[in-house]
């Protein structure tokens, strides 16, 4: 099973972005994203939602409990993206994920 750093980094380069762009939207420098992806650092529990939000997963990603996870993929050129894109793209994220939620939660509802 792969660990969070290994996931982060992932979901990521899933995402088509690089590493100093994740550090100008949390706010941090390049080299500490670079030791978060490595294991050597740890994210604050708000920059970990705010990453999952622009990536399109749910923090149950990372416990293995998301069997079908599906991120949202948008179609851009990661080096024309502003900081107010990824933004906008986290909060069209976490959108989303609450969606997918509620819709897996009527289904439930329905069977049982």
């Amino acid at each position: 099973m792969a660990t969070i750093s290994e996931k982060l980094k992932m979901m990521r380069e899933k995402a088509g972005l690089r590493q100093g762009q994740i550090a100008d939207y949390l706010g941090v420098s390049q080299t500490f994203i670079s030791k978060v992806e490595t294991g050597e650092r740890n994210l604050t529990v708000d920059q970990l939602e705010n990453l999952v939000n622009l990536y399109g997963y749910s923090l149950a990603a990372f416990e293995g409990i998301e069997q079908d996870v599906n991120p949202i993929q948008f179609a851009f050129r990661s080096h024309d993206v502003s900081q107010d894109d990824l933004h906008v793209i986290a909060e069209i994220g976490k959108i989303a994920i609450n969606s997918r939620f509620m819709a897996k939660a009527l289904e439930e509802s329905k069977i049982g």
